[in-house]
């Protein structure tokens, strides 16, 4: 009985895995536009996460990964930041232009 039990759910698999198309499918989210612009931000706060900025669109946060390194509170940076306004990709992307020091 067991091995009828087996062989059964075997050929089950097998059929099921039969119905999944090969590949890895299509790309989730599709291709996304964004709009860029450059501002300018003075850091107020800095953890080992990212930095906080203060700039004449107000607050915003720039993690790590977009920075070369972590600015000093005072310090004044210009990113590039590019939003997104259509899709479903990254919604922020940061690059810094120049720096106090730069």
């Amino acid at each position: 009985m067991k091995l009828a039990t087996c062989l059964a759910l075997c050929g089950a698999l097998l059929g099921l895995s039969a119905c999944n198309p090969a590949g890895p499918g299509p790309i989730v989210g599709g291709p996304c536009s964004y709009e860029t612009s450059i501002i300018t931000g003075t850091v107020t706060e800095v953890d080992e996460d990212g930095a906080l900025f203060t700039g004449d669109e107000g607050e915003f946060w720039v993690p790590l990964d977009y920075l070369r390194t972590l600015p000093a509170v005072g310090e004044t940076l210009t990113p590039q930041r590019e939003r997104i306004t259509e899709g479903t990709c990254t919604p922020e992307i940061y690059s810094v232009v120049t720096g106090d020091g730069e």
